[in-house]
């Protein structure tokens, strides 16, 4: 499906353009305030709810279809023209492979939370330990690749602990005031109330300070209202980059292509054993086959024996002409197509910045300092996305100390102390890494060097630190005929 528009350019002169999405799928709503939200009637968010539903949601399931293996331009009907050729739909799912990546570059290691004086660490760890932040941050990186966005709801749940959960983005959007700062006015989720009705819907409304919760069926009904203790928005929205741009979003074009090339030349491999029989002469039909339809049965009959009887034209005078049978097919130039295919992949990875990893260059042992030159492109959009990330996932522990404060658990508890760690899951070249810590070892700290070593050895420097701290020095045992201390001090 594409959105059309006309563009007048700056020489007045207008284009007719197709575009994939509508220029306003990426659209960030702002409102004024709560009560230009919810005035005459809840107008303004029962507009913004048909728009989100009309205009942001089928680029969503796109984006998220092209990672599940169900690219649309392939899955078109009606590709092929004649319905007696084979139809192949060979489907590349690019979509998938370039989020994973992303994801276990990013976060196969876990973000690390610690805190300035190490005063809230336990309560930060058992928090993290208790919601699996790991595997919920994991969840938000694979969302953010796949379209752009990804949201998480802090909320507190029934046994009386703070929770967070991701929620679906295809659901799920957050309105700013129209400041500069951006504050949340509202966060919304919406889902179906029978999953085989989609008529009615119920939608939650969540404030700074409450949880509305409405039937939607074209008119808002409100049918409860809960106060919550946040005094933010508890819906945070993750951004993937400053355009909300999905990973391999501006390369869909590209994926098609390819899907394309390879179906149709799985379509000329089946048409070949399908293609046409041209006889130059005549076949050589008995007697009784005076019929169309028994002469093709003849014919069925001479090409299950491999044999083909065939006479040659004879002209006016007597002349015996000349006979042949051959099968016509479409010509396919193997080293140009495959050349075509293989450019299409490339131009996939070059332009994602995702490194090729069936690529001859990757074989063999390759060292972090050049695991790092292959995903430089990557790694330029990495430090962008990070700060997006850090920015939201510092909001995510804000809300977790105001509802604290409340509960008494975090009473002096300050976002500003929180470092955040982010380690690039990259291969790492452990004995140049050991070298190196032997060669500073004496030059600088301790905690130095196992902070060099941590990647080698998956331990954490204070805790290593730690460990050979609380290991008692024992005295090496006396070689054969030596005088021990204690025998010393006895004679």
């Amino acid at each position: 499906m594409t959105y059309r528009e006309t563009f007048v350019d700056s020489t007045g002169k207008n284009k007719t353009l197709e575009l994939r999405f509508h220029r306003e799928a990426r659209m960030r709503y702002s409102v004024h305030d709560l009560d230009t939200l919810f005035a005459d009637d809840y107008r303004l968010l029962k507009e913004i709810l048909h728009h989100h539903e009309t205009i942001q949601k089928p680029r969503i399931q796109e984006l998220l279809d092209y990672a599940e293996g169900n690219n649309h331009d392939i899955s078109k009907a009606g590709r092929r023209r004649d319905d007696d050729m084979a139809d192949t739909r060979a489907i590349h799912n690019f979509g998938r492979a370039i989020a994973v990546f992303k994801q276990g570059y990013l976060v196969g290691n876990p973000i690390q939370v610690s805190y300035e004086d190490d005063s809230y660490q336990e309560q930060l760890d058992e928090l993290a330990k208790q919601n699996d932040f790991h595997q919920l941050n994991r969840s938000l990186v694979l969302d953010l690749s796949k379209t752009g966005r990804a949201y998480d709801l802090v909320y507190r749940a029934q046994d009386d602990t703070t929770r967070a959960v991701k929620l679906d983005p295809l659901r799920t959007f957050v309105i700013y005031d129209d400041t500069l700062e951006m504050h949340s006015v509202a966060g919304v989720r919406y889902y179906q109330a029978n999953p085989f009705d989609d008529k009615k819907k119920i939608v939650e409304v969540y404030t700074p300070s409450n949880i509305m919760t409405f039937e939607y069926d074209g008119t808002l009904n409100e049918i409860n209202k809960t106060p919550h203790a946040f005094k933010l928005v508890p819906i945070t929205e993750y951004m993937n980059n400053s355009n909300g741009l999905g990973d391999y979003e501006t390369e869909l074009s590209l994926i098609d292509l390819y899907d394309a090339s390879q179906s149709d030349t799985a379509n000329y491999m089946q048409d070949l054993s399908d293609a046409i029989l041209a006889i130059i002469g005549r076949v050589n039909f008995p007697a009784d086959c005076d019929t169309a339809q028994k002469q093709i049965e003849y014919m069925r009959k001479m090409r299950k024996a491999r044999l083909l009887n065939l006479e040659p034209p004879i002209d006016q005078e007597g002349n015996e002409g000349t006979v042949d049978a051959k099968y016509l097919y479409k010509q396919y130039d193997v080293n140009g197509t495959e050349a075509y295919k293989k450019r299409v992949v490339n131009d996939i990875h070059k332009f994602t910045n995702t490194p090729d990893m069936t690529d001859d260059n990757f074989a063999g042992v390759q060292s972090g300092e050049a695991m790092k030159w292959k995903v430089f492109g990557l790694d330029q959009e990495r430090v962008d996305m990070q700060a997006l990330f850090e920015r939201s996932l510092k909001r995510r522990y804000r809300l977790v100390a105001n509802i604290g404060k409340v509960a008494r658990e975090m009473t002096d508890f300050d976002v500003s102390k929180l470092i955040i760690t982010f380690t690039p899951n990259l291969p790492a070249d452990t004995a140049n890494i050991v070298t190196n810590a032997k060669n500073l070892y004496g030059m600088v700290s301790d905690e130095t060097v196992f902070d060099m070593l941590q990647t080698a050895t998956g331990v954490d420097a204070k805790i290593e630190m730690e460990r050979l701290n609380s290991e008692e020095p024992q005295e090496p045992e006396p070689r054969i005929g030596e005088v021990t201390a204690d025998e010393q001090e006895a004679q």
